[in-house]
């Protein structure tokens, strides 16, 4: 009863992936074309199986995720229908003919049907991996994937309040804000019109998203772009990447779809677009310094004045950020007496 189960969840995925991987070996002599469009469907149906996988385990799946998986499933079934009437073609006019001038006839015959057949199940796995490609874009255009891993849980982004926080309410953020916009301006280890790079450091709760925030509030109007981004301790590069490129200004060409762009479009198409730019951009929460350095090559070091801050737990992180300018390391401190009363007072009494 479980196999009927779970074949009714994963359609006819487990077999038809298995039959694709015999359709390559040297019996079915198939073809150098019918073979590539073979492996393309091999890999697409794979990770449309693993969907399916992941649709199983869920309590309250979504219905735009039931039905592209009830589209995946359908998919499996006429694809396996396909490989089953080749294979018993195959396997049928391999088996035993008569000897002689008759044998000879049925030979040649043999011949002739098996060029057609493998003529024809090269046009429809054709056919087949437009399908699969129609499907999965399907997938990409309304982002079915994105839904499914969504967690039923609901955590805090203590970043996204921190980020978000009225003015009014903030305390003893003032001074260090100042002071860091001193040390963004002033000409330092490195003139005005270079690149700059500052990392704000201390351990959480600090406030040093707060203070990033603060600072990109009160001067992203002097810059021609800006953006601010998370990176956090699992980061995703390149959606990193693309919020980057989203935020700068940067807009697609109409026949341009950067769903499918990998982390080096996304490097080449921000560097060419922040070249000739005065760009200020805070990278959020740092956690490992190898990161920062795939996405610090996004960043072209023209001569415009740019700015970048990043934020981190991690004192080395933090240097690894600023290169050899230490100077522009900002470890955070804890409040002084009199701001931590102004914090207590505000708190209990509301001012």
């Amino acid at each position: 009863m479980e196999d009927v189960v779970v074949s009714a969840v994963h359609g006819a995925m487990g077999t038809l992936l298995a039959k694709l991987a015999a359709l390559l070996t040297d019996k079915y002599k198939l073809a150098k074309e019918a073979k590539g469009q073979i492996m393309f469907l091999k890999a697409e149906l794979e990770s449309m199986y693993a969907f399916l996988k992941k649709m199983s385990s869920m309590k309250n799946p979504d219905k735009q995720d039931e039905w592209w998986a009830k589209e995946v499933r359908e998919l499996s079934y006429d694809i396996e229908d396909s490989v089953n009437e080749f294979m018993l073609c195959v396997d049928r006019k391999s088996s035993s003919k008569p000897h002689g001038f008759k044998g000879f006839m049925e030979r040649s015959m043999h011949l002739l049907t098996t060029i057609n057949t493998r003529l024809k199940i090269t046009k429809e796995f054709e056919d087949l991996k437009t399908r699969v490609m129609e499907v999965s874009q399907r997938r990409m255009r309304y982002k079915v994937d994105d839904v499914v891993s969504k967690p039923n849980n609901i955590t805090i982004d203590r970043n996204l309040l921190a980020i978000h926080v009225e003015t009014t309410g903030l305390v003893g953020i003032d001074g260090p804000r100042d002071e860091l916009i001193h040390l963004m301006d002033e000409e330092g280890g490195v003139p005005a019109h270079e690149l700059k790079v500052f990392s704000i450091v201390g351990f959480g709760g600090l406030g040093k998203t707060t203070l990033a925030n603060e600072i990109y509030r009160k001067l992203k109007g002097q810059f021609h772009c800006q953006a601010f981004v998370s990176v956090s301790q699992k980061p995703n590069i390149r959606k990193i990447l693309r919020t980057i490129l989203s935020e700068v200004g940067f807009r697609a060409h109409e026949d341009t779809n950067i769903e499918t762009w990998d982390k080096s479009e996304f490097i080449s198409e921000l560097k060419t677009f922040l070249l000739d730019k005065r760009y200020f951009i805070v990278i959020d929460d740092i956690w490992d310094a190898s990161a920062w350095d795939i996405i610090r090559c996004a960043f072209p070091e023209s001569r415009n004045g740019s700015r970048i801050i990043t934020t981190t737990r991690i004192e080395t992180v933090g240097r690894a950020c600023c290169t050899n300018h230490s100077e522009y390391v900002y470890k955070m401190k804890q409040l002084s007496d009199h701001d931590s009363k102004s914090l207590f007072f505000k708190r209990i009494f509301g001012s």
